[in-house]
């Protein structure tokens, strides 16, 4: 037993007399005292809720602003008070008093006022009660039929309206639930109507099949754009809301999109179904230090609940809130009820008592245990990034006591899903310690991880972190060793920025400056290459290389991508010719030359290409042209999910692009070209580079 569990024992005979938090041992008066009191509580809500059925009206906490204030349901008549003259007392609750009549009367007839279409006939129909008496309710004053779910008295035309509808009963909380979102993200052309044309169905279908990242990144991001944005919704939405934001917020999850879901899941009404994502947002923000944002939302559950977990929150917000009488009373109380979580008592302790550090099983490590070890100042384990969910990807990154492994690997795998920059990549690499690794050692780990199955986010950072402190004349070779190996393996986009980094700092040192200079064929045109694909406009820095040939024409071929003019002698020395037709919806002009005549001197090219799904294809062109925006981006996503950039065929990419280009996506259509051009030409780079650099 846990020092907690041993404190809380104590506490607990001398209150009740009892281990039971209830205290409803027999003969315990204050437990049964307490037991009869939430009977009550009970009973009053119960009542309190079938009153507000029989109103035909339900309330969002949204609703409450909006309407000055809900029913105030504890003001109705309490199930043991007596009945008025001439009414039993089963009859007096359920009837409202005249002030709360007067107030759903005008929420219904706001309500049917500003509902529109579908929503008005949904929200009308919602006010149709299951069980009452005569089958009738009421829009502000005047009653619906039972049959048609009309106003009785109404038009023929309306009572065709109203009786053609067929929704089915849905809550009124559910309304504008589909149009949550983060509002504007600032980037790209993005507008409200981003969802126009597209049925809510045909949407929830699409997030479903498309929540996983493409090969693109400037697709991925735009996609993640699309989701999280706050905007009109799909038509029919209210029909199937709860299903769309469950597809947004698994969609989100999938990219690890910790901030956007965050914003997401905090507008979500409080219902059972939405019950475990408020608990990720507590342990999010616990994760982020933002103490003040998760512990309201604790101290509104626990006043409602016993489920440990809110209770268990509740400790750690007392804890980090400075209160720690409040939270080691809590944490007697949770103790004494009967939670034998070994580890997080420890850890309790530990933070409250100054007790000394026990160790942690790592194989029964949760999530809030990785909170309590943040805030007990613990390292966090490698192991303990696998009990976190994917939505976490983002948070993981903020968390203060990451251990070094485990922070490489963090690092990693918010890299590759577009949640950090390269630059904060390279930083957090080099804080998670002193590197011990050997270079050649780490690097051989490397090749021979990719030559099998390809290596591992830790093998990855290890080999880096090695190269980023080598000294040795030998560094270059060795980036040069890594980037193939990398590029191999289909990591080189998401790679090559950081080894580049490499190299601009290497030629900080006058001596390997001078090397480079004179090493025509040797290591610097590989080097020269590396920088012209990652940064094309830092000229000074390709003339500084001996045989920069390829690399100043890869550099003026991305530089002039953007209907920039290009020579024939640019894309035939870097023999391009194939991706004409990417050059083409790029914008690109080619100079006038003699066709034909290039067909006498340009060798055909056999290439082995993946032509993409053509029913998709038709699907994405179909979209673009009648400007449904959501619904070609997700579209297009989903094209590249499988697949390699540079093996894509280069007509099926012009179609992507010009697709992007229709709906007004430009940026992100420019990227993607520049994306299909860089992965080409880092094949080239790959085979460029010996299987043994230094050979």
């Amino acid at each position: 037993m846990t020092a907690c569990q041993n404190k809380a024992s104590a506490s607990y005979n001398n209150a009740f007399g009892s281990k039971n938090i209830l205290g409803n041992a027999p003969g315990n008066a204050p437990g049964n005292a307490l037991i009869s009191g939430l009977r009550k509580l009970v009973i009053v809500a119960g009542l309190g809720l079938g009153l507000s059925i029989g109103l035909g009206m339900s309330f969002s906490l949204g609703m409450s602003s909006a309407f000055a204030g809900p029913v105030d349901l504890l003001k109705l008549t309490p199930p043991d008070a007596p009945a008025p003259k001439g009414q039993t007392a089963e009859a007096q609750n359920n009837v409202p008093d005249n002030a709360s009549t007067t107030r759903l009367q005008s929420i219904n007839k706001v309500f049917a006022q500003t509902l529109k279409g579908d929503e008005a006939t949904a929200a009308i129909k919602d006010q149709l009660p299951g069980n009452s008496p005569t089958g009738g309710a009421s829009i502000g004053d005047a009653p619906i039929s039972a049959s048609t779910g009309a106003p009785t008295g109404a038009s023929t035309e309306a009572s065709n309206i109203y009786g053609s509808a067929r929704i089915g009963r849905r809550n009124i909380s559910d309304v504008g639930l589909a149009a949550i979102g983060v509002g504007d993200l600032g980037k790209n052309n993005l507008d409200t109507m981003i969802w126009r044309g597209t049925s809510a169905r045909d949407a929830v279908f699409l997030l479903e099949k498309t929540a996983v990242d493409s090969a693109s990144k400037a697709l991925t991001d735009l996609a993640y754009q699309v989701v999280a944005r706050q905007s009109v919704p799909a038509s029919g939405a209210n029909l199937v809301a709860a299903e769309l934001v469950l597809a947004r917020l698994d969609f989100l999850a999938n990219g690890g999109r910790s901030s956007d879901l965050a914003v997401l899941v905090a507008q979500l009404p409080e219902a059972e179904k939405w019950a475990n994502w408020r608990r990720w947002l507590v342990e999010h923000h616990l994760m982020m230090r933002d103490d003040f944002a998760a512990c309201s939302v604790v101290g509104q559950q626990i006043t409602q609940t016993m489920d440990p977990f809110w209770h268990r929150a509740n400790i750690i917000c007392q804890a980090v809130q400075g209160n720690l009488g409040g939270a080691r009373f809590a944490a007697d109380i949770l103790a004494a009820n009967g939670n034998d979580d070994t580890i997080f008592f420890n850890l309790v302790d530990e933070i409250l008592d100054g007790a000394a550090a026990k160790p942690v099983d790592t194989t029964q490590l949760n999530s809030m245990h990785i909170v309590l070890m943040d805030v007990a100042n613990r390292l966090i384990p490698l192991e303990g990034l696998s009990v976190l969910p994917k939505q976490m990807a983002e948070t993981i990154v903020k968390l203060k006591f990451l251990g070094p492994d485990a922070r490489l690997v963090s690092t990693f795998d918010a890299l590759s899903r577009g949640l950090i920059t390269h630059r904060q990549a390279g930083k957090l690499w080099r804080n998670a310690g002193t590197s011990k690794d050997d270079p050649q050692l780490a690097l051989a780990r490397l090749q021979e991880a990719n030559s099998t199955d390809g290596s591992s986010a830790l093998t990855t950072a290890l080999a880096w972190r090695a190269l980023d402190v080598d000294m040795s004349d030998k560094r270059l070779t060795r980036v040069a060793g890594a980037i193939k190996a990398e590029i191999v393996a289909g990591q080189g986009a998401l790679m090559l920025p950081l080894y580049a980094e490499l190299v601009r700092n290497a030629l900080s040192d006058e001596t390997i400056a001078a090397n480079m200079r004179f090493d025509d064929l040797g290591i610097a045109p590989k080097m020269a290459f590396l920088l012209a694909i990652n940064q094309p406009d830092d000229t000074t820095s390709l003339e500084a290389f001996a045989g920069n040939a390829d690399a100043l024409l890869a550099a003026e071929l991305l530089r002039n991508l953007d209907g920039g003019t290009v020579g024939s002698s640019v894309i035939g020395g870097l023999n391009m010719w194939h991706m004409l037709a990417v050059f083409d919806a790029a914008g690109m002009v080619i100079e006038d030359q003699n066709w034909l005549d290039l067909t006498k001197v340009t060798a055909r090219s056999e290439r082995s290409v993946i032509t993409l799904p053509p029913v998709l294809m038709q699907a994405m062109i179909a979209a673009s042209e009648d400007r449904r925006v959501a619904e070609t981006v997700l579209l297009a996503n989903w094209l590249l999910q499988d697949v390699q950039l540079a093996k894509v065929n280069a007509a099926d990419a012009a179609v992507l692009i010009k697709a992007l280009q229709t709906i007004g996506q430009t940026d992100t259509a420019n990227a993607l070209a520049g994306e299909f051009i860089a992965a080409h030409l880092m094949q080239q780079l790959a085979l460029m580079i010996p299987d043994d650099p230094q050979s």
